[in-house]
């Protein structure tokens, strides 16, 4: 009987279920796809398709939950309606947003350490080919640097420089370790976060005291197969030229500075002189050009089931604002699946990446004094651009005529070959078992592999004195690496009452493997072949070199959040790396985080307007172990004979010394922080403060000769740093009525660098104007102190004695002797020496800074960046190269250079040779480095749905146009503020980088 009743209630029930159809928008009326629609209290559920619409049964009393990524979830209770329309207003509440962190997801409420999430729709906004660039000014601690060189390097640090070698962070992308992304596409990143701390980043010990940055790529979703269209094409332009002399300056300036010098005046300059140069080549104007800048990708997406699959297509290029066959190119291609049956989940990718870049031409066996950019601005302007006469065609400096070292740089581009070819292969595959309920074992394989190839041909040219190649250089290198990585994960959530618990526990290992091999020729024949193996074998010579590295860790970490008020985070690594001797080998990387969630606290009652009141604070120590194979193993060589009584008797003999005790390099950080939210986390802001502190930093120290060490140093641990700062982050979103909406991002970071310690005895390291010791920051400028001009000889016999300064050159000020021991005084002691030379500023921003506004209203959206720095100092090479009043040209500048009639100035005379070092390092190159730029500003029209409706082929068309690098305050005399300058102890040094251009783009994104 209770059976009976039973099947007469669910006949009963089933029988008052409806199929209830509808469609889901976003705010703008566009078709949802990916939603979740499930019956409440019930295992019933489905997803909008493609369009937006769903079918579900339910009774009437049913209450529907909608719920989509990125929006804020709506419950609907059916009634007798049939055919629903469901609008899904974007998520106020960023802070139930689940964001990506080491070996796992949790929402950004619940975190405890130091994890800055990525607006990844801001950050695409800023074209350009590497994930690096595009971080630039968006995240507070994070400082990108780069240059207007296709496919050039890019330079990224988190928290400042952590270590003496390569400072840059490791990138995760897609749960696999790996150095750089260059290699991948922007379009098909999903997410970013930056793990910027100890305890958020501690997993990744090994590789992490750099910072992590942590990438997803795009997946499918459940649904009909959906396709996607992103492209731009644009517009490239140096935003503007330096004043350099023309010919009529140049010939003046140059002309004087020999006469100074005693000097008869060089032929091409002396208007009395059948060879009088009338040539007036401006050599901006020649070599640069607009450049273009094009990107295209297409992005095929679905699911069912059991499997979701993503595949994109992509393809960049971008050609050089510099005449010449500048280029890069890139084709990519990323394939990600994911899918789960019963308790076991799966998941993979295969990503591949073809890329051809065309380098700036250099030449093998002739300087090219601060690369292209100085170069063709210190080129003579009678100096022509072609001359058929010349072998090559291109013009040059004359010897005697000209005396002139000048490279023409559109010759160079255009006779050199230098060519890069990558080739990059990425796989992964993962596997995950549900063991128990909440205990879960996964597995994940990857391998990554690169083959590449630089080549270089010179032929024989003619370009003027000095660059004149008699033989002609080629040089062939290919080389390949891999690295494949295994990683054994267990994973156990406990949920009682209101606590959670989450245990996870793994091992890794990782190998890597490279090799390369350079075939290099050189010789007088007239060979135009571009092969190798047909060159004779007399002018040939074969290097190579294989090296092979392994990472054993294992890594533990437990989570625990009581009530989302109390939240504890313990981790622990312990790294095994081949980089170190036995004795040496293993490394340990603990590090806690706790957080207080004040504002779920039941007995605390902040105001209204306060929906968020967090404080968190975390310590650990992370590793690193990012330089090169076998530094801890001295090299002997077998066959060192030496002559005993006219006997050779065999022997060996060390000729690189190491140290055997080479160790980890440490990073212990130290933060604490305070989250809050208000209006509803309409309002958040963040503000942090970070201590991190570098020991055992891996160094070069130098050997005395008598070790017979070649070279004459030993790398060791040997110094230690300190980096510590203020970190500010602040968003606003609103949505004021249905038609308009906007979004406000702001950050600010601070960073204050110092040495604690530097090699063995403290002994400073000096760099290209600049110096580095203990108590003060890394590679600060260094040089000497100006006071004007010597006006007469009384001025000369009252100044501290200046080797060979004469009337008009530059005077240097007096700040330092030494007494009878030799010992610094700190006193002026009549002399002007090196010992003079003081420190002349910082060359580390202590602030930067980025500004985001979006604005949409109806179907058009506006939106533009601003990012800067400032308390820097930099050393301007360039202008220092043109201030010189040598055969080069210079700078407009030197125009109003000293003479007894024009006395009222700070600019020497000019003289050949320069006698006084007017040209020396000082405060006259010294300039601040502070910036503010309107990095992009965007404006876009989306087409409305019901517009697109009538095509039944168009789901989304959105058109905009956009610029970028549009206008930059600062009153730097270079061509830009921000430029690549790693030199680590010679920061700062502005010599030539490549001049970051401004961008004019249109593009479309359509979705079918």
């Amino acid at each position: 009987m209770l059976i009976i009743c039973l099947l007469s209630v669910h006949i009963t029930l089933f029988s008052q279920t409806k199929a209830v159809t509808g469609t889901v928008y976003n705010a703008s009326g566009e078709p949802l796809s990916g939603a979740t629609i499930s019956l409440k209290n019930s295992g019933s559920a489905t997803s909008t398709n493609a369009n937006g619409k769903f079918s579900i049964k339910a009774p009437p009393d049913g209450i529907l939950v909608i719920s989509s990524m990125g929006f804020a979830s709506t419950e609907l209770k059916v009634g007798e309606q049939t055919d629903l329309r469901i609008v899904l207003n974007t998520s106020v509440d960023p802070l139930d947003n689940v964001v990506v962190v080491a070996y796992g997801r949790q929402k950004v409420k619940d975190l405890t350490g130091s994890v800055a999430v990525v607006n990844v729709d801001n950050a695409k906004k800023t074209a350009s080919y590497d994930i690096a660039k595009m971080l630039q000014g968006q995240v507070a601690g994070v400082t990108v640097h780069g240059s207007g060189e296709p496919g050039g390097y890019v330079q990224l640090k988190i928290r400042g420089v952590t270590t003496f070698g390569n400072n840059a962070p490791l990138f995760v992308i897609d749960g696999v370790p790996m150095d750089a992304p260059f290699d991948f596409s922007p379009d098909d990143v999903e997410s970013m976060q930056i793990l910027k701390d100890a305890s958020s980043a501690a997993l990744y010990g090994a590789r992490a005291a750099t910072g992590v940055v942590i990438i997803t790529t795009k997946k499918g979703k459940k649904g009909p197969i959906k396709i996607d269209y992103n492209g731009y094409y644009g517009w490239q332009k140096i935003p503007k030229t330096l004043p350099v002399t023309d010919r009529e300056g140049y010939q003046k300036i140059t002309s004087a500075a020999e006469i100074n010098a005693g000097l008869t005046v060089a032929p091409a300059n002396d208007p009395a002189s059948p060879n009088f140069s009338t040539i007036n080549t401006n050599w901006q104007d020649a070599l640069f050009q607009t450049g273009k800048i094009q990107d295209h990708h297409i992005n095929l997406s679905g699911g069912g089931d059991n499997i979701n699959y993503s595949l994109g297509l992509g393809y960049f290029d971008q050609t050089s604002t510099m005449v010449g066959p500048q280029s890069y190119k890139r084709f990519t291609l990323n394939n990600a699946f994911s899918g789960k049956r019963g308790i076991f989940s799966y998941g993979g990718k295969v990503a591949y990446t073809q890329s051809d870049k065309v380098n700036l031409a250099i030449t093998g066996d002739h300087a090219v004094f601060g690369g292209g950019v100085t170069s063709m601005l210190t080129a003579i302007p009678t100096m022509p651009i072609y001359d058929e006469n010349r072998l090559g065609g291109y013009g040059g400096s004359d010897e005697l005529l000209n005396r002139a070292i000048a490279l023409n740089v559109i010759g160079m581009n255009n006779l050199v070959t230098d060519n890069s070819d990558r080739n990059r292969f990425f796989g992964n595959v993962w596997g995950e078992i549900e063991i128990v309920k909440g205990l879960r074992y996964k597995l994940n394989l990857s391998y990554d592999y690169t083959n590449y190839k630089n080549y270089h041909f010179e032929p024989k040219f003619d370009l003027g004195f000095y660059y004149l190649n008699n033989n002609y250089i080629l040089s062939d290198n290919r080389g390949n690496g891999y690295t494949g990585l295994v990683e054994n994960l267990l994973t156990y959530n406990v949920v009682t009452g209101k606590h959670n618990i989450d245990f996870l526990a793994g091992t890794t290992y990782q190998e890597g493997h490279g090799e390369w091999t350079t075939g290099r020729a050189t010789g007088n024949g007239d060979y135009e072949t571009y092969n190798f193996s047909a060159l004779p074998s007399e002018d040939k010579v074969l290097l190579g070199e294989s090296s092979t590295s392994t990472i054993l860790s294992f890594l533990g970490r437990v989570n625990y959040n009581y009530d989302s008020r109390y939240m504890l985070t313990v981790n622990f690594r312990r790294d095994g790396s081949s980089r170190f001797g036995p004795a040496n080998r293993y490394g340990n990387f603990p590090s806690v985080s706790a957080a207080w969630n004040i504002s779920n606290e039941k007995f605390i009652h902040l105001p209204a307007v306060i929906s968020n009141l967090k404080i968190r604070g975390g310590y650990g120590t992370l590793g690193n172990q990012n330089f090169g194979d076998y530094l801890f193993q001295s090299y002997i060589n077998p066959n060192a004979s030496y002559n005993f009584g006219d006997v050779l008797a065999q022997g060996s003999a060390v000729v690189y010394v190491a140290d055997p005790n080479l160790r980890w390099e440490s990073t212990k950080t130290g933060n604490v922080a305070i989250d809050l939210g208000f209006f509803s986390n309409q309002l958040t802001f963040s503000a942090e403060y970070f201590n991190r502190e570098s020991y055992d930093i891996i160094t070069s120290l130098p050997l005395p000769y008598s070790a017979g060490s070649f070279p004459a140093n030993i790398t060791t641990n040997a110094a230690s740093m300190r980096n510590k700062g203020l970190e500010f982050t602040l968003n606003y979103q609103h949505q004021t009525s249905k038609d308009f909406h906007y979004a406000i991002g702001a950050n600010l970071g601070t960073l204050q660098n110092k040495v604690l310690k530097l090699g063995l005895y403290d002994n400073p390291i000096y760099g290209s104007g600049s110096k580095t010791e203990v108590g003060r920051e890394i590679g600060e400028l260094f040089g000497f102190v100006t006071e004007g001009i010597f006006q007469n000889q009384e001025d000369l016999d009252k100044h501290a004695k200046q080797t060979n300064a004469a009337v008009g050159d530059m005077m240097f000020k007096d700040t330092n002797g030494r007494d009878a021991e030799g010992k610094l005084t700190g006193q002026p002691d009549g002399l002007i020496t090196d010992d003079d030379r003081v420190y002349l500023g910082s060359t580390i921003p202590s602030f930067n800074y980025g500004f985001n506004l979006s604005l949409g209203y109806k179907q058009f959206d506006f939106s533009f960046f601003f990012q800067g720095q400032g308390g820097n100092k930099v050393n301007n090479g360039v202008y220092g190269s043109l201030m010189s009043t040598d055969y080069g040209n210079h700078h407009q500048d030197v125009l109003n250079f000293w003479t007894p009639q024009n006395t009222n100035t700070n600019i020497p005379r000019p003289v050949k040779g320069d006698p006084n070092g007017n040209g020396r390092f000082s405060d006259r190159f010294v300039e601040s480095g502070a910036y503010g730029r309107l990095q992009n500003a965007v404006l876009g029209y989306t087409f409305s749905p019901q517009l697109l409706a009538r095509t039944k082929v168009l789901k989304s068309f959105r058109a905009y146009v956009s610029g970028q690098n549009l206008f930059t305050i600062s009153n730097y005399k270079g061509y830009d503020p921000d430029f690549i300058s790693d030199g680590l102890f010679s920061r700062g040094f502005d010599y030539g980088s490549f001049p970051n251009p401004r961008t004019i783009m249109v593009g479309l994104q359509v979705g079918f």
